[in-house]
């Protein structure tokens, strides 16, 4: 088996895990779940030449990054 593969399974439980802490614990640590999952995600992504998945990968990263901009900004009040 080779490292992309290892990754992608990795990242695909992490990826269930982070939307279920999501919707049922904490969403700060969900969110940081999701997107550590992503990035584990890429590299077979870019291997396989799956350019849509690439796409949609970094928009839900830039969507996840700003709400987790958001939540420690409002952390403090």
């Amino acid at each position: 088996m080779d490292k992309t593969t290892i990754l992608r399974y990795v990242g695909n439980a992490l990826l269930i895990t982070g939307y279920y802490i999501l919707l049922w614990g904490d969403e700060k640590l969900g969110l940081i779940i999701k997107l550590i999952a992503g990035v584990l995600l890429l590299p077979s992504f870019v291997y396989f030449k799956m350019w849509d998945s690439v796409t949609i990968c970094g928009f839900y990263a830039f969507l996840e990054i700003t709400r987790l901009i958001h939540l420690s900004a409002t952390d403090g009040r």
